[in-house]
């Protein structure tokens, strides 16, 4: 049989991993639509780059075993 006391804190790691999945999912749908709706922002390149790394750390929590992914190349003319 399980030790309850072990479970309730894997119980809580996990539930507390969702909720940042969750947060992160959402803050990348809010930026997917900043940059679609905003192209002329000043903040463009920024939202950009936030979004780059909010979908890596994304694939980090959602498969920890996972290979890290590929570095994207930098903009054209930079």
């Amino acid at each position: 049989m399980a030790d309850p006391g072990r479970a309730a804190p894997l119980e809580e790691a996990a539930a507390r991993r969702e909720l940042a999945l969750d947060r992160l999912e959402a803050r990348m749908d809010a930026l997917q639509f900043s940059l679609r709706t905003r192209r002329t922002s000043p903040h463009w390149s920024l939202w950009r780059h936030d979004l780059h790394e909010t979908r890596e750390v994304w694939l980090r929590l959602a498969d920890p075993g996972a290979p890290a992914p590929l570095p994207t190349p930098p903009p054209e003319g930079s």
